[in-house]
C-alpha cells in the first residue's frame, strides 16, 4: 500500500485544538512539545518492518477504520518559510488572522496603499452624495466615475506587479496573463468586501471568476477600465459606479491579502470590511521551529 510521503502533517482535534506532527525517519513527532519521547501521546517510533503510521496505527485509534494519513493534513510549507507579500494564518500564532512575517518590511509601502485607498473612498463618497447607491443605480456612469475606476485598478496593478517582483518575477511586459499567476496562491477568488457605508449595496467579490484562459475579459471591471481608458467615445457606459466600486474593492482586497486582516486601519474600517473565506490547512504558514526565525521563497507557481 502506498503510504503518505514524509513532512510536516497538522492534526486537528474535536475541541478545535491543532498539533503540528514531523513525520519522517520512521518516527511521527509531534512539535511544539518539550521532550516528545516522553510525553503522551507526542512520539511514536516504528518497530522492524514498520512505517510510521503503521506505528500510529498500533498505538493510537486516530486511523482506525482509516487509510492513512487519516485526520492527518499534509502542510506544503515547512516551518518557518512564507512567500513573499503573501499573507495567511500561520500554525502555532493563531489561525483567526492572515500574518506576513516580515510585513514591518513593508511598512511605507503598505502606508501609501493604505492612503492611496482611503482616497479613492473619499471620491467614492463624493460621488455618492450625488446618486445614491443601490443596486439600481451600479450601472450609472460619468467621467469622475471613469477617473476613480482608472487610478483604482491602476492600483491594483502597482499592487501586482510589486508581488510579481517579490516573487521573482521581473519584466517590463507585465499584465494580465502574468496577473492571474496570482488568483490561485493568494485565494483571490475567496475575497469578499462590504461597503457598509451604503448598506443597500451588494457584496462586491472582484476577482470571482477570473480565469487564467480569459485573464482580461474574465475580470470584468478591469476589462471595462482598458475600454473606458483607451475607448472611451465608444465605451463610455463602462465606466459605471459598479465597476468603480469594484476596483476600489480589489484594492482592498490586495491589501489584506498581502500583509494581513490588521492591514486595515479604522479609517479605513469605518467604510467597508474585507471578508476571507477560512484557508485550507495544507497552505497555511508554519511557526518556526528553530531560532533561525522566517526565511522567505518564492511561490512555486508565480515563479
Amino acid at each position: 500500500m502506498h503510504e503518505p510521503p514524509e513532512g510536516y502533517y497538522v492534526r486537528t482535534l474535536d475541541t478545535g485544538e491543532t498539533q503540528l506532527w514531523r513525520i519522517a525517519d520512521r518516527r511521527a513527532v509531534r512539535l511544539g512539545v518539550t521532550a516528545p519521547e516522553r510525553a503522551p501521546g507526542s512520539y511514536y517510533a516504528a518497530e522492524p518492518g514498520e512505517t510510521a503510521w503503521d506505528a500510529i496505527r498500533r498505538c493510537t485509534p486516530w486511523l482506525d477504520g482509516l487509510t492513512a494519513p487519516g485526520p492527518f493534513v499534509a502542510l506544503k510549507n515547512t516551518p518557518g518559510l512564507f512567500h513573499p507579500r503573501m499573507a495567511r494564518p500561520v500554525i502555532g500564532y493563531g489561525l483567526e488572522f492572515s500574518f506576513l512575517p516580515d510585513g514591518e518590511a513593508h511598512h511605507r509601502f503598505l502606508r501609501s496603499a493604505q492612503t492611496q485607498l482611503e482616497a479613492l473612498l473619499g471620491s467614492i463618497e463624493a460621488i455618492c452624495r450625488v446618486v445614491h447607491p443601490t443596486p439600481a443605480t451600479l450601472p450609472v456612469y460619468g467621467h469622475e466615475i471613469r477617473n476613480i475606476l482608472i487610478l483604482a485598478a491602476t492600483e491594483v496593478e502597482m499592487h501586482m506587479r510589486a508581488i510579481l517582483a517579490d516573487n521573482g518575477v521581473v519584466t517590463d511586459r507585465l499584465g494580465t496573463a502574468h496577473f492571474v499567476k496570482l488568483a490561485a496562491p493568494m485565494r483571490l477568488d475567496n475575497y469578499s468586501i462590504r461597503f457598509h457605508r451604503f448598506p443597500e449595496l451588494p457584496v462586491f467579490a472582484p476577482f470571482h471568476g477570473w480565469r487564467s484562459e480569459k485573464p482580461t475579459t474574465s475580470l470584468v471591471w478591469y476589462d471595462a477600465y482598458n475600454g473606458v481608458k483607451h475607448n472611451r467615445d465608444r465605451e463610455f457606459e463602462r465606466a459605471s459606479l459598479k465597476n468603480a466600486l469594484s476596483a476600489v474593492a480589489a484594492c482592498a482586497s490586495l491589501i489584506v491579502a498581502q500583509f494581513g486582516a490588521r492591514a486595515m486601519p479604522e479609517e479605513l474600517t469605518r467604510f467597508l470590511t474585507v471578508e476571507h473565506s477560512p484557508w485550507e490547512y495544507a497552505d497555511l504558514y508554519v511557526a518556526p521551529q528553530d531560532p533561525s526565525g522566517w526565511a522567505a521563497v518564492y511561490h512555486p507557481e508565480v515563479a
